[in-house]
This record gives C-alpha cells, sequence and structure tokens, in this order.
C-alpha cells in the first residue's frame, strides 16, 4: 500500500509558469502591463514551491525635457516638459505552491 504523500500529483514547470502568468495579468490588470514573459524558473530546495520569475512593463508618464534647454530660463524648462510613457522593466518572483498550484506570494526580484 502507498503512502498518501505519493499518491499527491504536483505540478510541473510549464503549469507553474502558465499559473503566475495568469495571477500576474489579473493582479496588474487594471494596471495595463505589457510584455508579459519569463525570465526564470526554479524548484525550491525543499521541493514544496515554483519560483516563477516574470518581467513586465507598464507604462508610467515620466517627464522628458523638449530639446535647446540650455536656452530658456528655469521656469521655461519647468513648464516646457512633457508627459510621455515610458515602459521600464520591471520584474516579480511568484511563489506557486507545487502541490495545489496557488500563488502564495509575489516578491520584487532582486
Amino acid at each position: 500500500m502507498r503512502a498518501q504523500e505519493d499518491l499527491v500529483t504536483e505540478i510541473d514547470v510549464k503549469q507553474a509558469v502558465s499559473l503566475a502568468k495568469d495571477f500576474a495579468a489579473k493582479i496588474y490588470e487594471n494596471e495595463k502591463i505589457v510584455r508579459l514573459g519569463l525570465e526564470a524558473v526554479e524548484r525550491t530546495e525543499d521541493g514544496k514551491h515554483w519560483l516563477v520569475t516574470l518581467g513586465f512593463s507598464r507604462p508610467w508618464p515620466q517627464a522628458k525635457p523638449r530639446k535647446q534647454e540650455a536656452f530658456k530660463t528655469p521656469l521655461e524648462q519647468a513648464l516646457s516638459y512633457s508627459r510621455e510613457p515610458q515602459s521600464d522593466r520591471e520584474y516579480k518572483v511568484f511563489r506557486v505552491d507545487a502541490e495545489s498550484g496557488a500563488v502564495v506570494s509575489m516578491e520584487m526580484f532582486e
């Protein structure tokens, strides 16, 4: 007779990545993230979790100076800044339970 632990099925790496991507897409839905993609994946030493690192961009406005700023007064320079979208890449590590498939945490990538 097999032990109960042997009967537990675990999610594989592809499932872990898919679950992390779905979670990220839902949690950031209102922030309109783009270019969501896999950066890295690994199993924790104890085997209980998948650590899925995802990268994505979200458009944040950033002030950018226009040309010929050197010829303007400081007030003119401040008033001439335009707001343009910026798409810096962000990275998050999602901890996915290897048994249940639940995303149990999301952390900043360091």
